[in-house]
């Protein structure tokens, strides 16, 4: 309400010295871009906190469950090592430390417990978002709103509104799909070259060489084979955090994702889409986390393993499967390490 009050007062001290709506707050390029495309603030109650979540019910998990043939299991979690891991510009890889080891037994600054037993402890520093991890849906926006048309000042000092611990509540269950786009477009080395767009019209015709039927409320995980480029030894291209290929913005992309009810997007990227974008000449830098994330409340999740998964699928022609995860209940947090778990 405060911001509101301040708003108000603004425009009427503007008016009285004749000023335009345009001199005290100039429309920015995704405003205007998104200006005539759908939203779901409201779609589930003026409190709603887990958006497009809401579309993942239990007849979703039960279809989940439809979904495993083998039982066969699949982490999607890349290793959090000291130090390593591809992490967004302004983010340092988990650091990792022993604060209780053999060396404190073996030095005398520590006595093994009653009848011998001794323990090692540690902690972590990390960017709740510096290993696989998942959105909160208000980590991303623009203007002065988050998803729901809730003040962006929600997000001071830690997420009042559309926090990741209402999503890690909620849980993630349904049926997941495959598209390795890497294996269909990157040529001998199954991954997309650097700074390329994954289009709609990609993920159609991936869907179609693999010879499955993406469904409405399905959870898409879109292999890129960005990440493995970054692990291995020889890669065929450098990696660098702005060129990972991913998706592109397009208005057919984003209406679709909507009329498909997709929940969850997940890839083996950065940011599931290409970071920086040209759009009818204009440049932006993710674009679709404010369509996807701050309109439409669709939940985002990045940076998984999936090149085994992949390898798997490839081999037996299944890609649809049972997938779960659930963020940590970081209270007020804007995203959470997961350990997504796919059974086929």
């Amino acid at each position: 309400m405060k911001t509101t009050k301040n708003v108000l007062s603004f425009t009427v001290a503007a008016a009285l010295l004749g000023l335009s709506a345009g001199a005290i707050a100039q429309e920015t390029a995704i405003e205007k871009l998104q200006a005539d495309m759908p939203k779901n603030w409201g779609k589930w109650g003026d409190d709603d906190q887990i958006g497009a979540l809401n579309y993942l019910d239990d007849a979703q998990a039960l279809r989940g469950v439809q979904a495993v043939k083998q039982g066969e299991k699949f982490t999607l979690q890349l290793p959090m090592i000291h130090g390593v891991g591809p992490v967004f510009p302004g983010r340092v890889p988990a650091m990792h430390y022993m604060t209780q080891d053999e060396s404190m037994y073996d030095t005398g600054k520590l006595d093994e417990l009653a009848g011998g037993v001794k323990y090692s402890d540690d902690a972590v520093f990390m960017y709740l978002q510096g290993t696989t991890h998942m959105d909160a849906l208000g980590h991303a926006w623009y203007g002065d709103q988050v998803y729901g048309g809730v003040s962006a000042d929600s997000t001071v000092h830690g997420h009042d509104h559309v926090d990741i611990g209402s999503l890690a509540s909620h849980g993630i269950v349904g049926r997941g799909v495959l598209l390795d786009v890497g294996l269909l477009k990157g040529g001998e080395s199954g991954r997309i070259a650097p700074s390329s767009c994954v289009t709609l019209q990609d993920l159609k015709d991936t869907a179609k060489a693999q010879g499955v039927t993406i469904e409405k409320r399905d959870i898409l995980l879109i292999r890129t084979g960005s990440v493995g480029r970054f692990y291995t030894d020889t890669p065929d291209a450098e990696w660098t955090a702005t060129t990972e290929p991913g998706l592109c913005y397009s208005k057919e992309l984003v209406k679709w994702v909507d009329a498909m009810e997709i929940p969850v997007i997940a890839a083996d990227n950065l940011a599931v889409e290409l970071v920086p974008q040209k759009i009818d000449g204009t440049d932006y830098v993710i674009p679709l986390h404010g369509a996807l994330i701050r309109d439409l409340g669709v939940v985002l999740s990045e940076l998984y393993w999936l090149d085994d998964l992949a390898a798997d699928s490839a081999e037996d022609g299944q890609y649809t499967f049972m997938f779960t995860a659930a963020p940590l209940k970081m209270e007020r947090g804007s995203g959470s390490p997961i350990n997504p778990i796919v059974i086929k």
